[in-house]
């Protein structure tokens, strides 16, 4: 049996996280994964600001190696169209920025940097195995896995879930995993290879059209001359129309009067793949005795724009203070964690499901973007995102 100090289910970005963080703090841990990396994980493959300033609390230059390593496309906006087709654009291209304020990187590239730069010396890392059990006693926390070498265990004095949305960890200690589906989004992406029409400031691209909402269709650009294209939409939507996401994606590719001319000439790398997106709710447990969510397990999902790296990459680091704070104390106890993200993310709590609910009104969209269109409204916002978007440089 392997004993350590903290054992980590999942390897994506915010189960590195959880390491990275640990490794700085001289903890002993142990992550296990069930696949062998490079690995493909289905997303919208955004790095924004959040993502860069957890890179750079890693490392000082943790974040530099990340552009450079990985194959990177600085991104400079993003841009919402209505109903109508009427935009809003948003441009920071001359917004004194130090360096792009989203890249897109492909999720692949991502997860193998951050595995690759995992500390050893604090590190064990098993990929490729399997978890078959977890236990809990008042003295520590059994992992049973199995892998290549065999059936084996980690005795641990915390697990922390980092599995994704689909649950492990919660499902072998006996606990309810939310589910339920206004607070889940599901989505289809796809990789495109000669799409047109992209911004010269390769601004990510969101389509609202009446067909999909409350949805959304996503256009984001990716280096090589490839693109990250999906539709996602809320999934109590989904079942209460019995919506078809994949003919819907393809009806918007062949029939919306821009998306036909910017697809004219594509061609498709795969196969719709499909997933869910938990988003983030108080009403969601994400922390107990001896053990936490993370990321994707702990539904670190933006309920508007499904933006889920950032908010995960932000609940490991959060998380890996509270782990430090329970070994010291040998208080473990969690909660103090879950109280800790809620309290952190209030606001885009808040927004994100108001600005979600307008999607079932294309009318108050199309009124929204209009006002947001107003040369100062425009400008009073676009200085409001600048300066959020600095604090996190």
């Amino acid at each position: 049996m392997n004993r350590t100090e903290v054992c980590i289910v999942g390897a994506g970005p915010a189960g590195t996280t959880v390491s990275h963080f640990l490794s700085k703090k001289k903890i002993p841990h142990v992550l296990l994964d069930k696949s062998v990396f490079p690995r493909d994980k289905i997303c919208g493959d955004g790095v924004t600001v959040d993502v860069m300033n957890t890179l750079k609390r890693i490392s000082p230059g943790f974040l530099e190696e990340f552009i450079e390593e990985c194959d990177m496309l600085p991104c400079w906006g993003f841009c919402f169209r209505d109903v109508n087709g009427k935009e809003l654009r948003y441009d920071f291209k001359d917004a004194g920025f130090p360096y792009a304020p989203i890249f897109t990187s492909r999720r692949m590239e991502m997860d193998n940097f951050l595995v690759g730069k995992l500390n050893p010396e604090y590190c064990q890392f098993m990929p490729e195995t399997l978890v078959e059990g977890i236990s809990r006693t008042p003295d520590d926390v059994t992992i049973t896995y199995r892998n290549k070498e065999g059936e084996s265990s980690v005795q641990a004095k915390m697990v922390i879930g980092a599995e994704g949305e689909k649950p492990v960890v919660t499902r072998y200690l006996g606990l309810d995993h939310y589910r339920e589906r206004k607070h889940l989004l599901g989505a289809i992406r796809v990789y495109y290879k000669n799409v047109k029409g992209f911004n010269s400031g390769n601004h990510l691209e969101f389509f609202f059209d009446k067909n999909i909402m409350p949805g959304y269709f996503w256009a984001f650009p990716l280096n090589n001359n490839e693109a990250n294209v999906g539709v996602g939409m809320l999934s109590s939507s989904i079942a209460a129309r019995k919506f078809n996401l994949k003919a819907a994606f393809f009806e918007m590719i062949e029939q919306h009067p821009l998306l036909s001319e910017m697809f004219s000439e594509a061609e498709a790398l795969e196969k719709p793949k499909g997933w869910g997106l938990p988003s983030i709710t108080p009403q969601r447990i994400i922390a107990g005795e001896r053990y936490a969510l993370v990321g994707d397990a702990a539904g670190m999902i933006d309920p508007f724009n499904g933006k889920g790296i950032g908010p995960g990459m932000v609940s490991a680091r959060i998380c890996s203070e509270h782990i430090e704070e329970a070994l010291l104390t040998k208080n473990y106890q969690m909660m103090p964690y879950q109280e800790h993200m809620y309290r952190y993310y209030n606001t885009e709590i808040k927004v994100g499901y108001t600005l979600q609910k307008s999607l079932r009104y294309p009318w108050a969209l199309n009124s929204a973007i209009s006002v947001l269109n107003l040369p100062a409204i425009k400008r009073w916002s676009q200085n409001k995102v600048v300066n959020a978007w600095k604090g996190w440089m």
